[in-house]
C-alpha cells in the first residue's frame, strides 16, 4: 500500500486473521519528521495500527531529521498500537533520532512494552 504523502509509505507482510489484516505492516517514513507534519503523520500511523496488524514496524532509515515535536507522531502510533494489541517497533533510526527518542522517553516506553510480553 503506497500513500501520496512524501514522508509516508506502507507495505504489508504476511496475512492473518479472518479479516485478512496483515500480520506485519511496515511503514517507511522519508524526509523530515517535525512539527509541520507530525500530526498528519501520526493520524496515518494510527490508521495503520487500527487495521490490527500483530506488528507495526516504523522504518526511519530515510528520515533525515526527527524533532522532539515529530516524535509526537510516533507516540500517537504507540498509543493506538497498544489499544489493538499491536507491537510497535521502530527500526533503522540513526544516532540523532535514537537520541531524540531517548530524551523524550519513547525508547523507554517501547522497551517496557517489549518486557511486558
Amino acid at each position: 500500500m503506497e500513500f501520496s504523502m512524501h514522508i509516508f509509505r506502507s507495505r504489508r507482510r504476511g496475512q492473518s486473521g479472518a479479516q485478512g489484516s496483515p500480520a506485519h505492516r511496515v511503514v517507511r517514513l522519508h524526509g523530515t519528521l517535525d512539527a509541520r507534519n507530525a500530526e498528519a503523520t501520526g493520524r496515518r500511523l494510527v490508521r495503520q495500527a487500527d487495521a490490527g496488524p500483530k506488528v507495526l514496524e516504523v522504518d526511519l532509515a530515510d528520515v533525515k531529521y526527527l524533532s522532539p515535536d515529530g516524535c509526537a507522531a510516533l507516540f500517537m502510533a504507540f498509543r493506538a498500537a497498544r489499544v489493538h494489541g499491536t507491537r510497535l517497533t521502530i527500526t533503522h533510526a540513526d544516532e540523532r533520532a535514537r537520541s531524540v527518542m531517548h530524551q523524550i522517553g519513547l525508547s523507554r516506553a517501547l522497551s517496557a512494552e517489549t518486557r511486558d510480553d
